[in-house]
């Protein structure tokens, strides 16, 4: 019995997702570059381009993370407010009712105009929001594993791969833009993508349909190709 599969074309910025019946359907993915970059100023590290090999999907989750980046030690989402006994500070919710300080994350001076000035920049309003709209990794990422035993299992000693699928702040806030521009518009909302750091970006709209059809399924094999090869004839 045919089973679903994922091919990533990173050459041709391109996933193909194959279902059980045979039927293909493409989704814009853009990987990192073909060759390595140096990090530019406020990076953890250069940009190179996404391993190729063949994985297993683990599953999606909203991920953040404890270094490297860090906007990204704040889940997409979390409620914000500004402190009441320091207003250039902002506030983040870690579980239930449990208020962290945002300058003592980032060891800042100055959170709340940080965060009024990337909301600025994203969205044309300056102001803290309601919730963490920032995550590197956007509100949902996909990951995957190195399947030594081919099982189908991630099993301990397997290799996680640091590299996954998700969409971006620019792009998240460029779709809720148009949306709210044009309300009741039933095409996809135009995003610029860009290069990752090794990772795969997805447009938002695209990336939620492939999640609620079962694409990124747990045990689904994905392949991911060298640049040098393409999809089709």
């Amino acid at each position: 019995m045919r089973k679903r599969r994922l091919d990533l074309y990173p050459g041709d910025k391109l996933l193909v997702v194959t279902d059980a019946s045979g039927k293909v359907t493409t989704a814009v993915a853009w990987g990192g570059p073909p060759s390595e970059q140096a990090a530019r100023p406020g990076e953890p590290f250069g940009a190179g381009p996404t391993d190729p090999g063949e994985y297993v999907v683990w599953g999606v989750e909203a991920h953040h993370t404890t270094e490297k980046w860090p906007f990204s030690r704040i889940p997409w989402g979390a409620p914000l407010k500004v402190s009441s006994t320091d207003p250039n500070d902002v506030l983040w919710e870690e579980g239930h009712g449990r208020w962290r300080s945002l300058n003592a994350l980032l060891g800042r001076k100055n959170g709340t105009a940080v965060v009024a000035g990337m909301h600025q920049r994203l969205y044309g309003t300056r102001m803290v929001p309601p919730t963490w709209v920032f995550n590197d990794f956007g509100p949902r990422a996909v990951r995957y594993f190195v399947d030594s035993n081919k099982n189908g299992v991630w099993d301990k000693g397997e290799e996680m791969k640091g590299e996954m699928f998700h969409t971006t702040p620019d792009n998240e806030a460029e779709e809720s833009v148009f949306r709210d521009s044009n309300p009741g518009s039933s095409v996809d909302p135009p995003v610029s993508m860009f290069e990752s750091h090794g990772c795969i970006h997805m447009r938002p709209t695209e990336f939620g349909r492939l999640i609620a059809a079962g694409a990124f399924k747990r045990g689904t094999r994905l392949t991911i190709h060298k640049y040098t090869e393409h999809f089709g004839p």
